[in-house]
């Protein structure tokens, strides 16, 4: 009788055991699930928002005369579409897209000034690592001229922490292809 009620003990406590540690198995894979769902609407956004401000770089210039600077680290150009405002205005305006150091746990951000103000609701996108430039001509050749850009690999590393402590980083690559439309409408 008493080993009967022994093993009921045991066998209890190793199902609830099993319970307990499948719920805290289901409560890891949903946590790893959110963050991950997290992390790619953060780039879906990113990735929108980036394809919309080079779309309408060099509005009112010549195709030559669009890009300040192309570097593999950042993209200067100029327009006169007004992005703080959103609209199309009479004076024209230099936007800058570059990675700056940002206070923990954003790491680096991507940065988006217009005449070296920070765009707002546009200005920062954080959580990126890493941020590369791969510039190319009309025909799709590799291409360092800042007169002859036409459009623009870019290739962002975003990472975040995990959602619990000792979890490994969550880094994601992601490339987007943009073009200067106004380049191209231009027959350039």
């Amino acid at each position: 009788m008493i080993l009967d009620v022994m093993a009921a003990v045991v066998l209890g406590s190793i199902l609830l055991l099993m319970m307990i540690t499948f719920q805290y198995n289901l409560r890891e894979a949903t946590d790893r699930a959110l963050y991950t769902k997290q992390m790619l609407d953060h780039m879906d956004l990113a990735a929108y928002k980036l394809n919309g401000v080079v779309a309408l770089a060099g509005i009112g210039f010549e195709p030559n005369e669009m890009v300040v600077h192309a570097r593999p680290d950042s993209l200067v150009f100029n327009t006169y579409w007004d992005y703080q405002n959103n609209i199309l205005g009479t004076h024209s305006n230099t936007l800058s897209i570059s990675l700056s150091p940002m206070p923990s746990p954003y790491g680096k951000a991507l940065v988006i000034r217009q005449n070296g103000v920070p765009l707002n609701d546009l200005g920062h996108i954080f959580w990126v690592d890493r941020l590369r430039f791969v510039y190319h001509d009309r025909d799709g050749r590799v291409t360092t001229d800042r007169t002859k850009v036409r459009d623009t690999n870019i290739y962002l590393t975003f990472f975040r922490d995990p959602p619990r402590a000792g979890g490994q980083t969550l880094r994601n690559n992601l490339e987007i292809k943009c073009f200067f439309m106004n380049a191209f409408m231009r027959g350039a």
